[in-house]
């Protein structure tokens, strides 16, 4: 499903990233799931991310404005995976915008 999202709305300019957080011994397996989406997927190796620290829970995501603005964060979500409603009510808007 979000691979399709990706597909119908990145000549609006939607980008999409994944990242696993599997360790490097993975790889093989993070490419052959990889292979099937239709966005990059990077591998971080490592389950700290930055500033927003460990991640300890799968999936999370975050939103991020044209303006590079976070506009969605998926930390504060009770139910964190894509839906089609959750995809129109965060990220339609903002392709709008």
């Amino acid at each position: 499903m979000l691979s399709a999202f990706y597909r119908q709305h990145h000549p609006q300019g939607l980008e999409v990233l994944g990242f696993s957080l599997d360790g490097p011994d993975a790889l093989p397996a993070v490419r052959q799931v990889a292979a099937k989406l239709d966005f990059p997927v990077g591998l971080l190796g490592s389950a700290y991310a930055g500033a927003y620290g460990r991640i300890w829970r799968i999936p999370v995501s975050f939103t991020i404005d044209r303006h590079g603005v976070l506009a969605d964060d998926g930390w504060n979500d009770a139910h964190p995976a894509w839906t089609h409603e959750r995809l129109q009510r965060i990220v339609a808007p903002l392709l709008e915008a």
